[in-house]
């Protein structure tokens, strides 16, 4: 059993996965860089498991080993010998975040993949052969809509939601129609720019606002995984034991 726990702007999210890899179960909260805010999550993580973890914000990082102890939790890092190298990509500035994406999609599915990961920033990773090519960042779409509607003096913040039409007289639903269809169709763009530049890739969708617009992207997307971080870090913590095999490993 190992508990996987991906620390991103936003939210933290914890899985249980078995020793082939499954996600058993799956909890979360919203990232904090307090300890005491914590304290409840660390309570409840199995006594006995190992726990990994890989982040994006080093304070909430700090603050989740405070809360476990005396429990020790490992940190990711980046690294090259894990079965995924990185060509001319400076892999000591890649965000632990895209790396386990990249382990995960290579032992998943063995293709080369565009992995989508819509969450705070929306990212797009080109992996092909085992070699992680690079990355193309613009910033989420609910950074993006919470900018909006601070900027704005008459725009109150309202909830994002699919409206069922794009033009719309009522200012909530006119701004609710822009920011779906409009984030929906740059995903669309940057799906279709990558692959007429780096040729055709296995589109891997994942990320809290990829559940939110997984429907509009069906035709361009060829699945959807919300958990592709945490077999990511199973699939880190326990190759980097010598534990998982270097080839394909499908689960499904």
């Amino acid at each position: 059993m190992l508990i996987a726990v991906s620390i991103g702007n936003t939210r933290t999210n914890i899985g249980y996965l078995d020793e082939q890899g499954r996600v058993l179960s799956v909890m979360a909260q919203a990232t904090t860089r307090h300890a005491d805010e914590y304290s409840g999550l660390a309570k409840q993580l199995a006594p006995l498991a190992r726990v990994v973890c890989a982040s994006v914000v080093p304070q909430a990082t700090e603050a989740l080993k405070q809360a476990l102890l005396p429990r020790a939790m490992e940190v990711l890092t980046v690294r090259d010998d894990l079965g995924l190298t990185f060509a001319t990509v400076n892999y000591a500035e890649l965000g632990p975040d895209l790396y386990v994406n990249a382990l995960a999609s290579q032992w998943l599915w063995g293709q080369d993949s565009l992995n989508v990961d819509l969450g705070t920033g929306s990212t797009f990773c080109v992996i092909k052969s085992g070699v992680y090519c690079g990355t193309a960042i613009v910033p989420g779409m609910e950074l993006s809509f919470a900018a909006l509607t601070r900027r704005a003096a008459l725009l109150s913040e309202v909830p994002l939601k699919k409206p069922p039409r794009v033009i719309n007289v009522t200012t909530v639903e006119c701004l609710q129609a822009g920011i779906y269809y409009g984030y929906l169709e740059l995903v669309r763009g940057m799906i279709r720019r990558v692959q007429e530049e780096q040729g055709r890739l296995r589109v891997v969708l994942t990320g809290g606002i990829g559940a939110f617009l997984q429907d509009g992207l069906r035709d361009v997307v060829d699945v959807y995984e919300p958990h592709l971080s945490l077999t990511g870090i199973w699939v880190a913590a326990t190759r980097a034991l010598g534990r998982v095999p270097w080839g394909i490993h499908s689960q499904w």
